[in-house]
């Protein structure tokens, strides 16, 4: 058991390594947003509770709610995932993909 949880761990160590800077920078970005959050609600739960003797905390509740909500991982997933350029040109592989559907024809671009 130990053992399957070493290689699983081993194993998303090396997809994330293996991830493109601007994937990383969303990923990441994310992560801090709501670890910090949650120390946030965390700091405040125990000054309400100590120092004031009441605890009313629905307000950062629901922005936490929100933020790791279906809704706002949907939204990074989909950021990330049009980030994703693995022929290295520059271009994001979705836009390379709109611009071939397009039939390569020499109309604009929203992104040329």
């Amino acid at each position: 058991m130990l053992e399957k949880i070493k290689n699983l761990i081993v194993g998303a160590r090396n997809k994330v390594a293996s991830m493109s800077p601007k994937i990383m920078a969303v990923i990441v970005g994310y992560f801090i947003a709501v670890v910090l959050l949650v120390l946030t609600y965390y700091a405040a739960w125990m000054y309400m509770w100590l120092w004031l003797d009441k605890i009313v905390m629905s307000d950062l509740l629901a922005l936490i709610r929100e933020v790791i909500g279906p809704a706002m991982v949907a939204f990074v997933t989909f950021i990330a995932t049009s980030l994703v350029d693995k022929d290295g040109d520059g271009v994001p592989d979705k836009f390379e993909q709109e611009a071939e559907n397009n039939g390569g024809s020499n109309k604009k671009n929203h992104f040329r």
